[in-house]
């Protein structure tokens, strides 16, 4: 009974349904399936190993709940068909849906990705190291399997694109002097900093060559640019992308040709920062590394396949994990450090240096060399290999090119660098400290005397600070904006040193940025003028904030006062040029540690110059041995008179209180 019925009713509903329904009327219309509430995001790797790595998520298209931090990022729900996939409950289709798929700081694709569920639909798909290039559409994913598998069969040969080639020395002559090396005036530069040339608000070569005739009035014999090859950090530099290649936003390297020309024909040489330590984790040699351990690159990166233990770097752990093992970056993730036991790899950077001299450099700053190669967890820095392979490209500059220049970053062991079997040159990190503090207080300090006494202190050039916040802030706010013990501390390292290296804006006394912290602070665009909106670094705001005081201190307003900061600069300069003895003349320290004054002798084959510099609040006298018998000295800085050594060779001098003055006599 209950079947009858049942077939009868059915018999009825199917023809009501095939008529259109009783009484003539039609049927409510079948709703839509209700809008997916979830998003599917796939990510692939070559290598299908998926730990630690995640997904950081934010936006209006997800819940608060949903949204992560990047120290918590979002799991992965299973891995399905070699991939990783996550199922992101979403609130608003749409509204914006922002993710990036990282592991730790190390991000693969390196782009924030961005979609609109209602118009790209609930199926993402993302490729390690991709950037969608496929879809024809930087930082996007791809909206469909097809197209990413065909991304992922691409992995493994991004190098492809990268110059490897082999490059034969030609030494190309800079019109310089020959003994340029041993007394120049550099200038620490940094390009996105110093002048705009195009209007984007970011400093470039253009920028920097149109300001070549104030640096030669200035007095510079020589300029090291902080890095200018294409990087990944859109900042500093020191993430390398592409070795042979100049920074888009700095110009080409057309741009870079003309800079070198320009700055020799004005008798500047020009020197640029080298990373040999580490590439950007989105150099094209680093994605080919990290596809696995089968590609021809893997090697000329650290590996190991499981964490090492024990490790403690300036910068914490410096084990990364890649997901398919980990890599060695002892900066951070995003700076993996090159495997310098490969030949190979130290072939590839001996081969950079002659692309770069055969353009015309003059030489290089190598960046932090004492952590080149490692020896274990207890043992990595400062390493015996760092030395042979600095003593490498040191003799390329010497042996294959004339009149190169060659510098190392080297603070923990400065001395250790500063010797023909390793750099040949380091930078005096122990004098900086010691000169501000005699500048301040008045009394000379042993840390001075002591740099000055070691027999290779001239293979250390002195500084005052630098791009680095680890080396000190700004001179103008180590000594609380006080212009003449600035103007001591510069008398100090100028006149004291064979190759005296001074941070761009020292000249004017630039401060800190007040709004930034950090290296940031240190790094700010040129103060040019008193304009507050741009210090006449750019016609548009700046990329940056400008220096605490650039509308006090800066070019325009001291460029005519005789008894600025930047012309007792200029003077110094002069002076140097002038009596380049005072450069490279035989060093004699003839001074005390607690003493109110430092003097020295330069001694050269034909001429010598005596430079005392009192920081006390008395006049000074002073007498240096001199070993000329009878001489008689001019007085060439402050000093205008003329005076004559004693029979023994000393010679008696008068130093006015918080000052210094130069006697010359070439005999």
């Amino acid at each position: 009974m209950r079947a009858t019925a049942f077939i009868c009713l059915l018999l009825c509903n199917i023809a009501l349904t095939a008529c259109g329904g009783g009484g003539g009327s039609s049927s409510p219309p079948v709703a839509p399936p209700p809008a997916s509430d979830t998003v599917t995001i796939h990510y692939l790797r070559a290598d299908p190993s998926y730990d630690g790595w995640g997904l950081h998520l934010w936006g209006d298209a997800v819940d608060s709940s949903v949204a992560t931090t990047w120290a918590a990022p979002r799991s992965w729900d299973r891995i399905e068909n070699d991939a990783a996939v996550f199922e992101v409950p979403v609130v608003n289709r749409s509204g914006q849906l922002n993710f990036i798929a990282h592991n730790g700081d190390l991000k693969s694709p390196i782009y924030d990705m961005s979609i609109v569920p209602a118009s790209f639909g609930d199926d993402v798909w993302l490729v390690q190291d991709e950037v969608a290039s496929l879809n024809a559409n930087i930082g996007a994913p791809f909206d469909n399997e097809t197209d990413a598998l065909a991304a992922l069969n691409s992995l493994g040969n991004r190098s492809a694109a990268l110059d490897l080639s082999t490059v034969a020395p030609n030494d190309v002559d800079s019109g310089l002097p020959a003994d340029w090396t041993d007394h120049a005036n550099f200038m620490e530069i940094y390009v996105r900093g110093y002048q705009d040339s195009d209007g984007d608000g970011i400093g470039d070569i253009q920028g920097l060559i149109s300001r070549l005739d104030y640096l030669q009035a200035l007095g510079i014999t020589g300029i090291w640019l902080m890095p200018v090859m294409e990087s990944a950090d859109d900042d500093h530099g020191y993430a390398v992308e592409d070795y042979r290649d100049i920074e888009d936003d700095y110009g080409r390297l057309s741009d870079f040709d003309q800079l070198i020309a320009a700055a020799h024909a004005r008798g500047i040489a020009v020197i640029i920062d080298y990373v040999m330590n580490h590439a950007a984790s989105t150099n094209p040699l680093f994605l080919d590394a990290t596809t696995g351990s089968g590609n021809d690159k893997h090697d000329w990166f650290v590996w190991e396949p499981t964490r090492p233990a024990g490790w403690n770097t300036f910068a914490g752990d410096p084990w990364r994990n890649n997901g398919n093992g980990w890599y060695y970056g002892v900066f951070s993730a995003l700076m993996p450090d090159f495997n310098l036991r490969n030949a190979d790899v130290v072939d590839f950077h001996m081969n950079n240096l002659r692309f770069w001299l055969n353009r015309g450099v003059d030489g290089f700053r190598f960046d932090a060399v004492g952590v080149l190669v490692e020896n274990g967890a207890f043992a990595w820095e400062n390493q015996p290999e760092n030395h042979a392979l600095l003593e490498q490209a040191r003799l390329l500059l010497a042996n294959e090119y004339s009149k190169r220049f060659l510098v190392c970053e080297a603070p923990s062991d400065t001395s250790a660098y500063a010797v023909d079997a390793s750099c040949g040159r380091a930078f005096a990190f122990p004098a900086s400290g010691p000169i501000l503090d005699t500048a301040r207080s008045g009394l000379v300090a042993g840390g001075l005397v002591s740099q000055l006494s070691l027999p290779g202190t001239d293979r250390m050039p002195l500084f005052l600070s630098n791009h680095d916040s680890f080396a000190g802030a700004r001179v103008w706010n180590q000594l609380n904006g006080d212009v003449a013990r600035s103007m001591l501390a510069a008398q100090t390292y100028i006149l004291a040193s064979r190759t005296p290296f001074t941070y761009y804006g020292e000249e004017i006394g630039m401060a800190n940025a007040a709004t930034l912290s950090g290296d940031h602070a240190l790094r700010t665009p040129m103060s040019w003028t008193s304009d507050p909106n741009n210090a006449g670094f750019s016609g548009v705001p700046p990329f940056r904030d400008l220096s605490a005081n650039s509308t006090t201190h800066n070019v325009e307003r001291q460029e005519p006062d005789g008894g600025s900061l930047l012309n007792h600069y200029a003077g110094l300069f002069a002076l140097r040029n002038t009596y380049p003895v005072i450069g490279r003349g035989a060093l004699s320290v003839q001074s005390n540690a607690g003493e109110s004054s430092l003097l020295l002798t330069r001694s050269g084959a034909t001429d010598l110059a005596v430079i005392a510099i009192n920081y006390g609040s008395q006049d000074a006298s002073l007498v240096a041995a001199t070993g000329l018998a009878n001489q008689v000295f001019n007085g060439v800085y402050t000093a205008t008179d003329t005076v004559t050594s004693d029979a023994g060779g000393d010679l008696a001098v008068l130093v006015p209180a918080g000052s210094a003055v130069v006697y010359y006599a070439s005999p």
